[in-house]
C-alpha cells in the first residue's frame, strides 16, 4: 500500500496546480491561514467543504500540512520515524534484513507509518520495531503456533499477518527464521 501511496502523493504534488488551481506551497499557506485545529479529519473536511476537492486530494493535503509541509510517504523519513528512540534495534534490523535478502533477493522493504512491509508482488510480512525487540509478522495461513511462531499482536499490519517471531537480540534469532519467511513468501505468491 505505501508503494502506491508514495506514487500517488508524488503525482499529486507534481500536478497540484493543474488539478486544484494551487501548487503545494500555496495550499500550505491556505490551510495555515484557516487557523484550524491540527487534526487530519478537521483539515480534510474543511478542504472538501470550502475548496471542492475530492477526498484523496484533501487527504493528501491534510497529511502533508500536518507533516510540516513535507511529503508523508518519503521512505527515508518513514524509516527514521519508525526507529526514532530505538536506535539500538537498527543493527538487529539490518541483520534480519540481510538474512531475508539472502534468501529472497527480490523482496522489497517498504517503510510505512507503523511497520516495514515485506513484499514482492504481494505483501507477505512486516517488521515492527517495538521498545526492546523487533516483531516480524508473517502471512502463514493456518500454520500452528509454537514457542517461536507466536500469534501476531501489536504489528499494525493487515489481518492476514497472523503470525509473528519476536527477536530481541542477534544471538536469539531462531535458526528457522528464514525458513518461516520463505514459507510466508511462497504462500502469498502461489500461482
Amino acid at each position: 500500500m505505501a508503494k502506491g501511496s508514495q506514487e500517488l502523493e508524488r503525482n499529486f504534488i507534481a500536478e497540484a496546480r493543474e488539478k486544484t488551481g494551487h501548487d503545494l506551497a500555496e495550499w500550505m499557506t491556505i490551510i495555515e491561514q484557516a487557523d484550524l485545529p491540527a487534526k487530519q479529519n478537521t483539515i480534510l473536511k474543511w478542504i472538501k467543504d470550502n475548496h471542492a476537492l475530492n477526498h484523496m486530494q484533501a487527504s493528501l493535503l491534510a497529511g502533508i500540512y500536518l507533516n510540516d509541509g513535507q511529503p508523508v510517504f518519503d521512505y527515508a523519513v518513514l524509516f527514521n520515524k519508525l526507529f526514532d528512540g530505538k536506535d539500538e534495534l537498527l543493527p538487529l534490523y539490518r541483520t534480519l534484513e540481510q538474512r531475508i535478502k539472502d534468501t529472497l533477493p527480490d523482496v522489497l522493504f517498504i517503510p510505512t507509518k507503523a511497520y516495514i512491509s515485506l513484499e514482492d508482488q504481494r505483501v507477505f510480512g512486516c517488521i515492527t520495531p517495538m521498545r526492546a525487540a523487533l516483531r516480524v509478522g508473517l502471512d502463514l495461513g493456518d500454520a500452528p503456533f509454537d514457542d517461536t511462531l507466536l500469534p501476531a499482536k501489536g504489528l499494525g499490519a493487515m489481518p492476514n499477518i497472523a503470525h509473528m517471531i519476536e527477536v530481541a537480540d542477534e544471538a536469539v534469532i531462531p535458526p528457522d527464521f528464514t525458513d518461516y519467511v520463505a514459507q510466508a513468501y511462497a504462500r502469498t505468491h502461489q500461482k
